[in-house]
């Protein structure tokens, strides 16, 4: 007879499955949404007017915490890589591919957008 314990083919169950479902939700959030990336896109190269743009792209400022120094950065995907190889064949991705179509079209809806959807527009009291 089998053992009441968990399965070892599907190794399913304990702490460590868990554990995995949250990192892969939290670097869901973590980065850059459609909307946040849109305006980046459209500057011309090399201008940063935020925080949240590439840090190290800019001619003599160079970050040691992000990868490669902060050389080599895909705009549409907010990524950083190692070197101008990894970066290469990042672009050659299916996400990157589809990520760069989704941001050619029109631009993306905001979050004022879905408030007036939803009736939470301003305050509309006539003319008088």
């Amino acid at each position: 007879m089998g053992s009441a314990g968990r399965s070892k083919k599907t190794g399913s169950g304990g702490k460590g499955s868990s554990a995995l479902h949250k990192r892969g939700v939290r670097k869901k959030f973590r980065a850059r949404h459609l909307d946040q990336v849109w305006e980046d896109v459209r500057k011309p190269t090399g201008v940063v007017t935020n925080t949240h743009g590439p840090i190290g792209t800019m001619l003599g400022e160079l970050d040691e915490d992000v990868p490669g120094r902060g050389k080599f950065y895909c705009t549409p995907c907010s990524r950083y890589f190692v070197n101008e190889t990894a970066q290469a064949d990042h672009e050659r991705t299916k996400p990157h591919k589809r990520r760069v179509k989704e941001l050619l079209g029109a631009k993306p809806h905001t979050q004022e957008d879905a408030d007036w959807a939803g009736g939470m527009g301003p305050k509309d009291n006539g003319k008088g």
